[in-house]
């Protein structure tokens, strides 16, 4: 039934072959009808082997076609149930802290009342800020705020708790500890807690969750140093720069860093980190391809990334996106490994998308940059989404 084209052709030379089959004069069969009926056999299987086998292969190349498609939506469709559920945990989180807020208030209890009692002694943060940032994706966000100094953002202040006069006088300073909340995290649905964690640069190594910087945490709390390039009363705004945080994220608390902070300052003592944490993996070369290049300066000139980067920014934008890529954004084992894909990666950067390969000996290239379509984008706590549920 199902190839009845090479079965027709079957049937039609077998019959032929039968009728081949003849005795001579003499009564003996002809050798050269025998060749003859042999090789038209023989053909006759070949085109039924090869007709079944391209069909086989076509529909088997249409299966996997429709299984890929299947299996990007399924993960597609995850992520924004993740984040869809983060939401609501959030919106519940913020109700329990009200009703709890108010419930303290009007009974005029005090921590002492409660000491002894487990649940009473959690601690209740009221968000002083939100940071808006280029990165609105946890992949490219820089694991270290140092490791990319041309990345800008800001904290744009929530005026109702933390009026502005609490940051008069922190321009002073070169630099502030941003305690925050590890908003981005898509594993809240989960009731257990991993005590261990690997780290993608510690080459499988596993260690406890508090000895590494893993936003998995059981408190979802993280601490970012970031540099600081101005305040803005009017708007409400305090200017960083060096950042790894992700656009939306949450701000519990902003400290200026002091000498105190940076160990050895005084007694000399030298900082000691594991090996896997000392090393530098970076990615030794960023190119631009001429095209990219250009596009990146057109959209620039264009305030497609502004407010973080006016049109008299391009090289700092540009520096900021090799910083990013140096670090290598892939997945930990493609990490400092060359891609053998044809297709090149994709990270965004503010409401950019940055294509990218990597080369032999670690080089990159930047082959395209182009403008994201987030206009029909539905935002999650800082994070797009498309209006089929992808991140974008």
């Amino acid at each position: 039934k199902l190839l009845p084209t090479p079965f027709l052709l079957h049937t039609q030379c077998t019959g032929q072959l039968s009728a081949g089959f003849q005795l001579n004069t003499h009564g003996t069969f002809n050798m050269r009808d025998s060749h003859t009926v042999s090789a038209a056999v023989v053909a006759s299987f070949a085109a039924v082997t090869v007709i079944g086998y391209s069909y086989h292969k076509k529909k088997l190349k249409e299966v996997t076609e429709k299984l890929t498609v299947l299996r990007d939506a399924e993960r597609k469709g995850r992520i924004k149930a993740e984040i869809n559920l983060r939401a609501s945990i959030k919106l519940e989180e913020e109700k329990r802290v009200s009703a709890s807020n108010a419930f303290y208030a009007q009974e005029g209890r005090s921590s002492s009342e409660s000491e002894g009692n487990e649940r009473d002694k959690h601690m209740l943060l009221r968000c002083v800020g939100t940071v808006v940032s280029p990165f609105t994706k946890r992949m490219g966000t820089p694991r270290q705020g140092a490791l990319a100094p041309h990345a800008r953002g800001y904290i744009q202040l929530n005026t109702s708790v933390a009026p502005m006069e609490t940051l008069s006088g922190i321009d002073l300073y070169s630099h502030a500890w941003i305690i925050f909340c590890f908003h981005a995290n898509t594993d809240c649905q989960s009731t257990s807690m991993k005590t261990k964690v690997r780290p993608p640069r510690a080459g499988g190594l596993k260690v406890g969750s508090m000895a590494t910087r893993s936003p998995h945490r059981p408190n979802n709390i993280g601490l970012s140093l970031v540099q600081i390039t101005g305040v803005d009363a009017k708007k409400k705004r305090l200017y960083i720069a060096a950042l790894d945080l992700v656009n939306g994220t949450p701000v519990y608390d902003i400290k200026p860093v002091v000498p105190w902070d940076i160990p050895g300052h005084f007694d000399g003592e030298k900082l000691e980190v594991p090996s896997w944490v000392s090393q530098d993996d970076a990615l030794s070369m960023v190119n631009f391809a001429k095209e990219a290049e250009s596009n990146l300066e057109t959209l620039i000139k264009y305030k497609k990334l502004a407010p973080l980067y006016s049109p008299n920014d391009f090289d700092d934008a540009k520096e900021a996106i090799k910083e990013i890529l140096a670090q290598d954004p892939r997945a930990a084992k493609k990490r400092g490994k060359k891609d053998g894909s044809s297709d090149p990666y994709k990270v965004s950067f503010g409401s950019t998308q940055l294509e990218f390969i990597v080369e032999e000996k670690g080089k990159v290239e930047v082959v395209g940059i182009a403008e994201m379509e987030l206009n029909d984008a539905t935002f999650v706590d800082g994070i797009p989404l498309s209006k089929e549920g992808t991140m974008s």
